[in-house]
């Protein structure tokens, strides 16, 4: 049985060898005499000594692990994000490890300890200020990609939100009706700002065709809460014109037009935002974002970096579409 907190100085000692004579056994270098190496794996055996593959890796200077910071995981678009991540480390024999921030609990925790880049050769960091937030916490030379997010310090991959939201501006302004938005208000420092973008870019093309939002409703990422201000909507006006700047409130959204029997396209039309599966499912007019293709870009470049690629940060910038469907 291995002996509580024994390690390889213990073992070293035993075997009267240096530590490092000890980590290139164990990581089977060729560089030992063999007679050295039967003795050092025997005192092993005697000390029940089990190795830590983690620090074994942390002593070779690289570890085969990416850890990816996302502020929260919601549905569907996280998902999305971390399977295209995945799909490209994976193909290059890395793994992902995931820190979702959620609170100021678990931000404290990143400042305060070096503990979420022990052992990591890279970061990704999800819809987050990295320059304001992390930059100063991050080691010098751990290479970093910025996702949602553009960095002035880190090469970023995001998509033009705004643009996204002139797009959703442009197809509701040309109906006719009460303008609503339902859109996330963010509840700390911690949370992305794509969901302002959207709305500044839709509000910046209604206005440009003279027209203006009779309401904006900013809620938490919460299904009842859409639920119920959708009920009030289609309740009080005659024709409403909603943009939805997620399509996590979009789905409620349809769901209350569906028991109130109201019809897309004549009672009422409605704009998401980010294309997930069910919108296609509900046949939702919505706004495409590119997410998989996001996380996948975000691994690929984090790789160069790793490998050695040194020019100055980048931002790739990707363009939503809109897709109309049956809303």
């Amino acid at each position: 049985m291995r002996k509580k907190g024994l390690t390889i100085k213990d073992v070293a000692k035993k075997a009267g060898v240096g530590v490092g004579t000890v980590s290139r056994v164990l990581n089977n270098s060729p560089h030992v005499n063999p007679k050295t190496r039967m003795h050092v794996l025997k005192v092993i055996e005697e000390l029940g000594y089990i190795p830590n593959p983690h620090a074994r890796r942390l002593s070779s200077g690289h570890s085969g692990i990416i850890t990816t910071i996302f502020p929260q995981m919601v549905g569907e678009f996280h998902q999305l994000l971390l399977m295209g991540i995945d799909r490209v480390l994976e193909n290059e024999g890395y793994t992902s490890f995931v820190y979702p921030l959620y609170s100021d609990n678990r931000y404290r925790f990143v400042k305060e300890s070096s503990d979420f880049v022990l052992g990591t050769d890279g970061l990704i960091i999800d819809a987050l200020n990295v320059d304001r937030l992390l930059s100063q916490y991050i080691p010098r030379n751990t290479p970093v990609v910025s996702l949602e997010y553009e960095s002035s310090n880190y090469d970023s991959v995001l998509v033009d939100n705004f643009y996204g939201g002139m797009l959703a501006g442009d197809y509701i302004a040309s109906f006719e009706g009460e303008i609503f938005i339902v859109t996330h208000r963010p509840e700390s420092e911690l949370e992305s700002t794509v969901f302002d973008e959207r709305v500044n870019g839709f509000i910046e093309s209604i206005e440009r065709k003279g027209k203006k939002v009779s309401e904006i409703f900013e809620i938490p990422l919460d299904w009842l809460q859409a639920f119920n201000i959708a009920k009030g909507i289609f309740r009080r006006v005659k024709r409403s014109l909603i943009f939805a700047a997620t399509d996590y409130f979009a789905f409620p959204i349809v769901e209350v037009a569906r028991l109130l029997g109201l019809e897309g396209k004549k009672d009422f039309y409605l704009c998401g935002f980010d294309n997930l599966t069910l919108s296609n499912i509900l046949n939702i007019t919505t706004i495409k974002q590119p997410i998989y293709e996001m996380g996948r870009m975000a691994g690929e470049i984090l790789l160069k970096r790793i490998k050695g690629y040194s020019r100055k940060p980048r931002a790739i910038v990707l363009k939503p579409e809109l897709i109309v469907r049956k809303t």
